[in-house]
């Protein structure tokens, strides 16, 4: 019965581990804004308050491929995992 149970329930650990995923990097970027010294979200708010906007953009656009990669590699993760439900479910 076990055997059954947890192949049934990897849709939803996925469907799961994407939500976190993206809440997660939201909290961290606001995170390291706030409370450190160092990390892409005080370097965006350093390079806001200098208006050094070429800057700025360069650690957006790191964050986006940062958080982008991760979720493209959950989506491999998921693909390859769940091969089983290919023609069953629509994604």
């Amino acid at each position: 019965m076990l055997k059954v149970a947890i192949p049934a329930a990897l849709p939803h650990v996925f469907v799961g581990l994407f939500m976190g995923l993206g809440a997660s990097f939201a909290v961290l970027v606001v995170a390291e804004m706030i409370g450190v010294k160092a990390g892409l979200g005080w370097y965006l708010q350093w390079a806001q308050g200098w208006a050094a906007y070429a800057n700025m953009y360069a650690a957006l656009l790191v964050m986006s491929l940062l958080c982008s990669g991760a979720i493209t590699l959950l989506f491999k993760t998921r693909d390859r995992v769940l091969v089983w439900q290919k023609g069953v479910v629509k994604w």
